[in-house]
């Protein structure tokens, strides 16, 4: 349990998931359900992108110097790392956008929003 430190706190997704937790609130429940479906969405898209990439690589070695076999997995690379960028560019203008309309620094609006 030494390496628990390097980790952080982490929380029990059984506290998230609970009965009765998005009822707290006016209108709080509503987002917080779009607040976990739009991390779960990162999270998801993520990981296809990994495994794209991990694919594309092992297409990439097994073609065997066919041309149309290596074409196909550099264009996949390609597609995986622009899906990539597009994730990441969306989350910038996410966040210029919640610096322009509430004036806040910090990148928490975006995961964990709150109404005024």
């Amino acid at each position: 349990m030494k390496l628990a430190g390097v980790f952080g706190d982490i929380p029990s997704p059984f506290t998230v998931l609970a009965p009765g937790r998005y009822t707290n609130a006016a209108g709080g429940g509503l987002i917080e359900i779009i607040s976990s479906l739009y991390k779960f969405s990162i999270v998801i898209a993520g990981i296809y992108t990994l495994m794209n990439l991990v694919l594309a690589g092992y297409g990439y070695m097994s073609a065997g110097g066919d041309a149309k076999l290596v074409q196909k997995s550099t264009e996949r690379i390609w597609r995986s790392v622009l899906g990539l960028t597009v994730i990441v560019v969306s989350l910038i203008i996410a966040g210029i956008i919640g610096y322009i309309l509430f004036g806040t620094q910090n990148w928490d609006l975006l995961i964990n929003p709150r109404i005024y």
